[in-house]
């Protein structure tokens, strides 16, 4: 073998090595982190899909009045605006806010730790083995894993009901600007 083929043999060798050994816990602690890295840029996107949301109700808002809902042509565009700006909302919200369930006497989880007394906590800690905690980082992991899974299910719905949202919403706002010979505001 050539130089760069036992680099290739070694390096392949490391890897077969590095996979038959159990996995560490310092290594369990950056899948950990991996996972919970997903949170603020999901959060980051409910936000701002938030103020686009709030935005495009405050604008519809502004340029409808009462008298503008007895056409059909306003009303009908009007309601399929609102169901579709309700079913973002429902989403977003539970997309910040998903079930916590599980974790049950987990002394990583918040959750169960915040059922616990500082002392019983502090005790159970300072006395688990290694192994122990590493089972109890994997289980996070997986539990953080369900939890990310199911803030992106709820932020794609969102997303797409904000956008399917806004050909009934330029309707609307292009139907009251006809009905009422203005062009829409931005400002009552």
């Amino acid at each position: 073998m050539d130089g760069h083929e036992q680099r290739k043999h070694l390096s392949f060798t490391l890897v077969l090595a590095t996979m038959t050994d159990p996995i560490g816990l310092e290594a369990a602690e950056r899948q950990l982190d991996r996972v919970q890295a997903f949170f603020p840029r999901i959060d980051a996107k409910v936000s701002a899909l938030f103020a686009i949301s709030s935005a495009q109700i405050a604008v519809a808002a502004v340029n409808i009045t009462v008298p503008d809902l007895h056409h059909w042509w306003i009303a009908v565009p009007g309601i399929v605006f609102a169901v579709l700006m309700s079913a973002t909302f429902i989403n977003l919200y539970w997309c910040t806010y998903p079930h916590l369930r599980g974790g049950a006497n987990s002394l990583v989880y918040f959750q169960a730790i915040s059922s616990l007394k500082e002392e019983e906590y502090l005790a159970r800690y300072v006395s688990i083995s290694e192994q122990s905690l590493k089972v109890e980082i994997i289980r996070q992991i997986w539990r953080n894993s369900e939890i990310v899974s199911a803030k992106y299910r709820y932020l794609k719905d969102a997303t797409l009901a904000v956008c399917l949202a806004l050909v009934p919403w330029t309707i609307l706002l292009a139907a009251t600007s006809l009905a009422n010979g203005k062009l829409p505001t931005i400002a009552g």
